[in-house]
């Protein structure tokens, strides 16, 4: 009995023997078959990236310059605007008392330089600027009115001075003429009591004459020298005062144009300095009107209450542009940098929609950032990367609006790997880990 199974036992493992075979061939057969497929089959290499929609020129951030309380807020959140639309209005009354102020000193000012231009040039009256002909404003009538009074005043006081001077030069000139007159007819006078006197002597040495006609004539003659010295004397003292007089005109006119240079060189920094600041107010005002900086849509609206205080710089609101070009903004992981760039395909799921209703769009990254970038929120690094959707694509979505802001998954087309290729990474990986020196 014993004999007999263990001949059946025999028997049994002969019969299996060729069943082993067959499985081991089998099994050696398909490793070799997965072995070449997965060393020559391709698979496509791709780096995920989270990411969302967004307008190509961005979104477009409003602050206000200088701050200010609101007055009117025209818009709501989601409102669309138009560009260059007001949006919100600040309270203008501190800049326009500011305003009135350096109008008025403009004003004033722009009146006193023609006047005192009009003084220089020695015009016989005040020449405005057309800008004071045309302003409407009493202020301007007043100021030019003041102007015209002044520049008579200081024109009479001026050449009443200066008519003085020559009045008293005059009325010497004449004088030292009738010295003169005088002078010579001394001199004519002397000449003859000299001519007489040497007759005189002439006789008295031969004895037709007395000594007393000769001593008379001599005293006359000396008496004629004594006033032709003093007309002299006189006639050069009036000529020195007449010449103090020309002097004093000259100095006169010189003190009154260096007078008026000065206040002109003032009075027009004055006006440069008042106008450049009316131009700043007129600035401020008009941006006391907020204004859509270009069309989009309302988003992030910070103010909600008439008399907010705005501050300088904050941010008010953003303007979503709608008809603008849209694309997909992607954070790529520091660890796929080095298989993408620019230029390569990519695939976009939008989350947003049902998985039914939502087709994927192909598209290319056109922008990727040079350096990483890090979330605010998370600390994470990335990479960002533009993906511009082609216009078949946007055929696709039909009906399916994209809008601004809606999340994505972008999957980039990195390149084509084996299958033997992803299965020995992880081990390569390791391997070379592991020789690494410590």
């Amino acid at each position: 009995m014993n004999q007999l199974s263990e001949l059946e036992a025999v028997a049994l493992v002969t019969d299996e023997r060729p069943i082993r075979n067959i499985g081991a061939i089998v099994i050696i057969a398909t490793i070799g078959i997965f072995g070449v497929w997965s060393y020559f089959a391709p698979l496509d290499s791709s780096a995920l990236a989270p990411g969302f929609v967004a307008v190509k020129s961005h979104r477009k951030t409003v602050q206000h310059f200088d701050g200010g309380i609101v007055r009117e807020i025209l818009v709501k959140e989601g409102a669309v605007v138009e560009e260059n639309e007001v949006m919100i209005r600040l309270d203008d009354t501190a800049i326009k008392a500011e305003q009135d102020i350096l109008r008025s000193q403009q004003i004033t000012l722009s009146a006193q330089v023609a006047r005192l231009t009009a003084e220089r040039d020695h015009k016989d009256r005040v020449e405005f600027p057309q800008s004071l002909h045309d302003d409407g404003d009493p202020r301007t009538v007043e100021a030019k009115l003041a102007e015209t009074r002044i520049f008579q005043a200081r024109q009479l006081s001026h050449e009443g001075e200066v008519s003085m001077l020559k009045q008293r030069s005059s009325q010497l000139s004449t004088r030292v003429g009738g010295l003169q007159g005088q002078r010579e007819a001394k001199q004519a006078l002397s000449e003859s009591y000299k001519d007489e006197l040497k007759d005189l002597r002439e006789l008295l040495a031969e004895g037709f004459t007395g000594k007393q006609r000769v001593r008379d004539i001599d005293r006359n003659l000396t008496l004629a020298m004594g006033e032709i010295s003093a007309l002299t004397a006189q006639i050069a003292s009036d000529q020195i005062q007449i010449a103090e007089a020309q002097l004093q005109i000259l100095q006169s006119e010189k003190q009154f144009q260096e007078s008026i240079a000065g206040k002109l060189a003032e009075a027009q920094a004055q006006l440069y300095d008042v106008s450049q600041r009316l131009i700043a107010t007129r600035e401020r005002m008009a941006r006391t009107e907020i204004r859509a900086p270009s069309g989009g849509r309302i988003l992030g609206l910070t103010i909600h209450n008439v008399g907010t205080v705005v501050s300088p710089g904050r941010p008010i609101l953003e303007v979503v542009p709608q008809s603008e070009e849209l694309i997909v903004t992607a954070q790529v992981s520091t660890m796929d940098i080095d298989r993408v760039h620019e230029g390569l395909k990519a695939e976009v799921r939008f989350s947003s929609f049902k998985q039914a209703l939502a087709p994927k769009v192909e598209g290319k990254v056109v922008v990727l950032s040079a350096d990483r970038l890090s979330d605010e929120r998370t600390g994470m690094s990335y990479y960002q990367a533009q993906i511009e959707i082609t216009p078949e694509s946007y055929e696709k979505l039909g009906d399916i609006e994209l809008l601004p802001g809606m999340p994505a998954e972008v999957l980039i087309n990195t390149g084509e790997r084996t299958v033997l290729e992803y299965l020995l990474q992880p081990i390569s990986s390791a391997v070379s880990r592991a020789f690494i020196e410590d």
